[in-house]
């Protein structure tokens, strides 16, 4: 029988992570470029400006409402940690499929998920 392929309980961003990796490793250079660009566009500015927007027009006089904005301006640093992780993907995959066509393996993809979280970090 064959073996079921399972994903672990873990955060939506690292999913998304793990899953750009994959795809960006099997795309051609410049699909990697444009999505990873595309990518963090819309999670490092659009998706925090929506967000911060959505919540002030959406907010009533009541004390939970603006508590919840406080913790929704007060996170949204993690939707621009993720667009960072996902451009830095996009770049890397941009570059070595430009200079080399064949795929990396599969532990080679986690280490880049990695470098590219570690990155994000440092440059968030």
């Amino acid at each position: 029988m064959g073996r079921r392929y399972r994903r672990r309980n873990k955060s939506p961003a690292s999913i998304l992570i793990r899953d750009f990796v994959y795809i960006g490793n099997r795309l051609p250079w410049w699909w990697a470029a444009i999505m990873g660009m595309f990518l963090f566009i819309v999670f490092y500015y659009l998706l925090p400006i929506w967000l911060i927007n959505h919540f002030e027009a959406n907010s009533s006089d009541s004390m939970f409402a603006s508590a919840w904005l406080q913790v929704v301006e007060y996170r949204v640093h993690w939707v621009e940690y993720l667009g960072i992780a996902l451009g830095l993907i996009g770049l890397f995959f941009a570059i070595k499929n430009y200079f080399y066509a064949s795929n990396i393996n599969r532990s080679a993809e986690t280490g880049v998920g990695f470098f590219a979280r570690l990155l994000a970090r440092f440059f968030n």
